[in-house]
């Protein structure tokens, strides 16, 4: 019996140890999410970046009168900017300063490699983009340069940096608290998709909009992570075909192999290590300060 007893007293002691274990992971869990939203938040104010990610949006998914008055207001905006688009153009991005209500020359005062900021209006999803000379380094790494498990958005290190290819590719942590690209799993419901279409990608001259054609859990194989092909292209055109048949389901959007292509990549860690959730979008309207580059 006293074994007995030492033994149960034992147990409970382990499981109190485990108990403030796992509170003591998931505070910090927490906290650390806190902090990383707050500094993204602060991010987005320096930057002069609306949080408009979940904005216009009501539970059902139907657009608010405000959003469709900010719509008219962006139509009327994108006029005037096509018409003074000789008169703005620079000869290095680089040396823009601010450009579509960004300020880019604030972020790049934090780090030099911004290349753009992505929204995914509805989705909780607006960052700062990165290029790193390796696909590694921002993994661990977050827009400041420290070390940080949620890493930061980042475009792959040989695609360029004006969005200009045929398919550019960004990456992103899966994190808890819905940060980074955490909710692109979401978007393996299609009501989510509904709310959710479109994708929006800024750089210091261009602004592409982006419509999505493909949901995909992508295996290392998949076409996804495939670039640098001719747009119109045998190639690219197969590669459009691929990745539409690929999709979860019908979003409902045939891809223009006239178009660019954006791929946003995450983990899916309901499934094996190895697929990732893959969103693919298709330019569907881009406007900037200058003229587009020849496709």
């Amino acid at each position: 019996m006293k074994k007995l007893r030492t033994f149960a007293v034992s147990m409970i002691i382990a499981a109190i140890g485990l108990l403030i274990y796992c509170a003591g992971f998931y505070i910090k869990s927490y906290e650390q999410n806190l902090a990383a939203r707050q500094e993204y938040a602060e991010l987005s104010k320096m930057a002069g970046v609306k949080n408009r990610a979940g904005a216009g949006l009501l539970a059902d998914g139907k657009k608010t009168d405000e959003d469709s008055s900010t719509k008219n207001s962006e139509k009327k905006r994108r006029k005037k900017q096509r018409r003074s688009s000789e008169s703005k153009n620079k000869n290095c991005t680089d040396e823009i300063r601010e450009s579509f209500g960004i300020s880019w020359e604030n972020l790049r005062k934090i780090n030099s490699q911004t290349v753009a900021w992505i929204t995914v209006p509805g989705a909780d999803i607006s960052y700062p983009v990165v290029q790193a000379a390796d696909d590694e380094y921002y993994l661990k790494h977050n827009f400041r340069g420290e070390e940080d498990l949620f890493g930061c958005i980042f475009l792959e290190h040989d695609i360029k940096k004006n969005f200009t290819d045929s398919h550019s590719i960004l990456y992103g942590h899966n994190i808890e608290g819905n940060m980074m690209f955490a909710n692109l799993n979401r978007y393996e419901q299609p009501e989510f998709l509904k709310k959710c279409p479109e994708i929006e990608i800024t750089t210091p001259k261009r602004k592409f909009l982006y419509k999505i054609f493909s949901v995909e859990q992508a295996s290392s194989q998949s076409p996804a992570f495939e670039y640098g092909y001719k747009l119109s292209s045998p190639a690219y055109r197969r590669q459009l075909s691929i990745l539409k048949n690929n999709s979860m389901y019908d979003t409902g959007v045939e891809p223009d192999e006239r178009e660019r292509m954006v791929t946003l990549i995450t983990c899916n860690s309901r499934l094996d290590k190895e697929i990732r959730m893959a969103v693919h979008g298709i330019c569907h309207e881009c406007y900037g300060i200058e003229k587009a580059e020849p496709k």
